[in-house]
């Protein structure tokens, strides 16, 4: 073997052992800085969460409102048990059309919960808010700092959001009986299912009464919403959307309506309300 293919060997042979040094470099580097994310998330997380003022004035918003229903809010503090700082809305500082306002409190306690009031008696208790780290990461991952970011998570009557909304049939007309009513998802699967097991009236039973006292009906849709567990009775949830004097072929329904359906999961009775929960 003459010297030149000899030397080329070499080089190559270095290139070869630099290049597998410098990737196992990297991965050996990328490994450390997940790792060290993870430690490091868990530490900062509890020292963001440490932070007892809230300063970002989150922002709320309405959905299934009609305009004449916003033209009033009340705002309250519940600290300790106690209310404080009422701050009324009316119409003209809020637009109805916007469906959506910052809470008018510069600032209050992590621990405080903020009620709101309609205008038709409904109330919102929010509470929940948290500051949670951001970890900050470039090209080659974990740069190894953070800052604390507001997070748009809350409860609301006793439901985890991850934004601010508050949905008219949610909202509650007696705070004293409702915070001790839990409401289960459909989506919640294992809960609904394991729920419904021990219950006297079953899935098939409840969805064998609606479709029995919804004869003679027009129906467009129909959903299984979930169930609301009471202290003393529980009740399976329906929508309903209907429409009447309408032909098989229009495309666009007239004197659309939506409705709550309630079944009690013991007894199997049958409650409809147009305007739930005003007329419950």
């Amino acid at each position: 073997m003459n010297k030149y293919i000899k030397g080329c060997l070499t080089f190559t042979a270095i290139i070869v052992l630099l290049l597998t040094l410098m990737i196992g470099w990297f991965l050996w580097s990328s490994n450390s800085r997940i790792k060290q994310a993870e430690i490091d998330g868990i530490a900062f997380s509890k020292e963001c969460d440490s932070v007892n003022i809230i300063t970002e004035q989150p922002e709320i918003q309405f959905a299934k409102f009609k305009k004449n229903e916003l033209t009033f809010l009340k705002f309250q503090i519940l600290r300790n048990g106690k209310f404080i700082h009422d701050t009324v809305i009316k119409n003209g500082k809020f637009n109805p059309d916007n469906l959506r306002i910052n809470i008018p409190y510069k600032t209050f306690f992590k621990t405080d919960t903020i009620v709101v009031t309609t205008k038709n008696r409904l109330q919102y208790y929010i509470s929940g808010y948290h500051h949670y780290a951001y970890l900050h990461y470039g090209m080659f991952g974990y740069l190894g700092s953070h800052d604390c970011r507001f997070s748009d998570q809350s409860i609301i009557n006793n439901d985890q959001y991850s934004n601010n909304v508050l949905i008219r049939e949610k909202g509650w007309l007696n705070p004293e009986i409702s915070k001790h009513i839990k409401k289960i998802s459909i989506l919640d699967s294992a809960e609904y299912y394991g729920f419904a097991k021990n219950c006297k009236i079953k899935i098939e039973d409840a969805e064998r009464i609606l479709k029995e006292k919804r004869k003679n009906q027009v129906f467009r849709t129909t959903t299984i919403n979930g169930i609301e567990a009471g202290p003393k009775d529980s009740y399976y949830l329906f929508g309903e959307e209907t429409e009447s004097g309408t032909r098989p072929n229009d495309v666009v329904p007239r004197n659309l309506k939506y409705y709550v359906v309630k079944i009690n999961c013991a007894t199997g009775e049958y409650k409809r309300y147009q305007n739930y929960p005003f007329d419950n």
